[in-house]
């Protein structure tokens, strides 16, 4: 069992190359959820299809389901910022195109959906590498700050930008919300540049690419600690955030509000992320990491049901917001505990695990639960996935009961 670390929750701030990091990555996180709302009300604009939504998620986790393990060699054999370069110039550039498409009226579904791969094989390497990152540039003693930081400056960018896109989207339409987002990973690449690459990526050796994934899924396997984490991580990925894909359509037929109530809702669980994001340190360092991360996964399914049997605006805002707190308390607490156990020789090919997850297995499973919520409708699909999520959640830590007991 690796050390605990215990950090102060701003601690991470005082590296410089982090200062920088968080800011870019806050600006064009921002854009990065004004074209994840715009593409979801896009898409179901142009369908009226909850199966749509799913396909379009899931094109985007295919390549992750299949690359992420061989994805994870990568970023342990080279630079995480020079990665992080290559992917975050090739998502701008998807951007934009879909901005032109949509400016010159020829926008199609399926244009999304080639578009949603194309970003999806950026993201195999893309998101371990950050995950990654944040070691590098704060170190052991301030992962913990990073990894809440990090996780706070996505959930910000969630309440900013679906905010700027529903105002872009009823003035101006959904091809600005894209135009926007290409224009903010310029402050990403920026940040990038600038940071001094002080730190060496460790060496694992120069065997072959397969033999080194297959060593990173047995450690895994092996593991005491990670092998569950993954397996919560997983059944939060394929039932509970899929509660996301389905906003837009529960936004419109249940709640009549497709661009103010999917904005608001989506804002409003960034809001609680943020809140959750700000109270880690304190129940972390009370209650312990298994304790926070047991409870987290079972409010989350909780809010999920509860959001399912709601028809009032404001009061499933407040549900929303009671999911980001669940949702952020859970994945960064899960994502911190597998840091703190992974030595760092493998630490890429880990984190590629975990980023499959909720890279491949959600959009995978939004198909599913698209198609099922195209059949049975989206309140009864919601209560039928918040069910799913608690049930075997409380397998696994039946199974596994020492993560109750991870301090």
């Amino acid at each position: 069992m690796a050390q605990t670390v215990r950090s102060g929750a701003f601690s991470a701030l005082r590296h410089s190359n982090f200062r920088w990091y968080f800011g870019g990555q806050l600006i064009s996180i921002t854009g990065s959820w004004m074209q994840a709302l715009a593409q979801g009300w896009l898409v179901f604009q142009l369908t009226r299809s909850e199966l749509a939504l799913g396909v379009v998620a899931c094109a985007a986790g295919i390549p992750s389901l299949f690359l992420s393990p061989f994805a994870g060699v990568i970023v342990d054999r080279f630079s995480r910022r020079t990665l992080l370069l290559i992917t975050q110039t090739m998502q701008m550039i998807l951007a934009f195109i879909l901005a032109a498409l949509v400016f010159a009226n020829t926008v199609q579904v399926w244009h999304i959906v080639l578009l949603a791969f194309l970003l999806g094989l950026t993201k195999i390497v893309d998101a371990p590498a950050r995950q990654a990152f944040i070691k590098d540039m704060v170190g052991l003693d301030d992962m913990s700050s990073g990894i809440t930081l990090n996780s706070i400056m996505v959930n910000g960018g969630r309440v900013i930008g679906p905010s700027l896109a529903g105002i872009l989207l009823a003035t101006l339409g959904a091809g600005w919300c894209f135009f926007v987002n290409g224009v903010t990973f310029l402050a990403v690449l920026v940040s990038l540049l600038v940071i001094q690459e002080t730190y060496r990526v460790p060496s694992i050796g120069k065997g072959a690419p397969i033999k080194q994934m297959r060593e990173g899924l047995a450690f895994s396997r092996r593991h005491e600690s990670i092998l569950p984490l993954l397996l919560l991580a997983a059944v939060g990925s394929i039932f509970a955030v899929n509660t996301i894909t389905l906003l837009p359509a529960f936004a419109d037929v249940v709640l009549h509000s497709p661009v103010d109530g999917l904005s608001l809702l989506s804002a409003a669980q960034g809001v609680g992320a943020i809140l959750g994001g700000l109270a880690l340190a304190a129940l972390v360092n009370h209650f312990g990491h298994g304790r926070v991360v047991s409870v987290m996964i079972l409010l989350w399914s909780v809010s999920i049901i509860l959001l399912a049997i709601s028809t009032e605006i404001n009061l499933a805002m407040f549900l929303m917001a009671i999911f980001g707190v669940a949702f952020v308390l859970f994945f960064v607490n899960v994502n911190t505990m597998i840091q703190l156990e992974v030595p760092d020789s493998y630490r890429g090919r880990v984190m590629s695990l975990f980023t499959l997850t909720f890279l491949g297995l959600t959009p995978l499973s939004a198909l599913i639960i698209g198609a099922i919520a195209e059949f049975i409708g989206t309140p009864q699909t919601l209560v039928l996935v918040g069910l799913a999520n608690g049930s075997l959640a409380l397998a696994i830590l039946f199974r596994w009961r020492g993560v109750w007991r991870i301090a």
